[in-house]
């Protein structure tokens, strides 16, 4: 280990011996840590509340040295809350390494029956985890695909051109479609509005881009926020309003305990999020 620490060798982080052990056999140096936020700590008072920021264990700042290749390979889990208790401290352990100068690489296994890296290796045999290895990405890269990716398994999935007729699950109140552009999503969502009018809901449609709502609200014969005064519909049938007027000083006078009980459509969603995060923070 000397030695490694020495010529800045590459080094892999893992859960547990185990999986340590079968990387070391294939010749990679790995160090095992006993859970994905033990390799760094981040100090409390006598009542348990943080009082500094995160750093890393010393074991781990030793070869956290400037220029090494760190890579960190952690167990695949189906379970919401593992997934993102996992991503979150991939993320924390890798800025802290990044600080001290290392360039930082992010291994994902394949979800499937082997959750961690040696039982990997024996269902598929070391030249599959080599291949894993020469193509992982980097923190920076591995943290935007995480934007692209679902935290719950779909409930329902399609292989086709277009959506067509989508039936929704019984009883769900919280829905996201993802699907690429061309699908038919929009064509689908403005059924949805006309089942929410046929029972007598509004509708309410948030963008992060005026024209883009207008548009959305043309489509769905809602009133844009900017209509709804001279329009004899008025918000009747709900209305759409980009994402920054949400507050009670905006022209739309925004309260959320009006669309209790109604239907909320929030169009490209990742960007509205995103917008609003910016938005909050300025």
């Amino acid at each position: 280990w000397h030695w490694v620490w020495r010529h800045n060798v590459p080094v892999i982080i893992v859960e547990g011996v185990k999986k340590a052990g079968a990387l070391l056999t294939g010749g990679y140096a790995a160090i095992a840590i006993p859970g994905v936020n033990a390799g760094y700590r981040t100090p409390h008072d006598e009542y348990g509340t943080p009082i500094g920021k995160p750093n890393l264990i010393p074991d781990l700042k030793h070869f956290a040295t400037e220029g090494r290749e760190v890579n960190i390979c952690f167990d695949q889990d189906n379970k919401p809350e593992t997934v993102q208790r996992v991503r979150t401290a991939i993320s924390r352990m890798g800025r802290l390494l990044i600080n001290e100068g290392c360039s930082l690489r992010v291994i994902d296994l394949p979800l499937g029956a082997e959750k961690g890296v040696d039982d990997f290796i024996v269902a598929h045999g070391q030249p599959a985890f080599d291949a894993l290895y020469n193509t992982a990405v980097v923190l920076e890269l591995w943290e935007i695909k995480l934007f692209t990716l679902l935290t719950y398994p779909p409930a329902i999935a399609l292989n086709q051109r277009f959506l067509g007729h989508l039936q929704v699950p019984e009883g769900e109140k919280l829905i996201i479609l993802k699907a690429p552009k061309g699908t038919g999503k929009t064509e689908w969502l403005a059924t949805e509005v006309a089942k929410a009018h046929d029972l007598g809901r509004r509708v309410l449609i948030i963008t992060h881009r005026i024209q883009l709502g207008e548009a959305l609200c043309n489509r769905f014969g809602v009133n844009y926020v900017t209509e709804v005064r001279t329009n004899e519909t008025g918000t009747l049938l709900g209305y759409g309003v980009c994402v920054d007027s949400l507050h009670q000083e905006s022209q739309a006078r925004f309260n959320p305990n009006d669309w209790a009980n109604d239907v909320i459509i929030i169009d490209e969603c990742d960007q509205v999020f995103w917008h609003l995060s910016v938005f909050r923070r300025n």
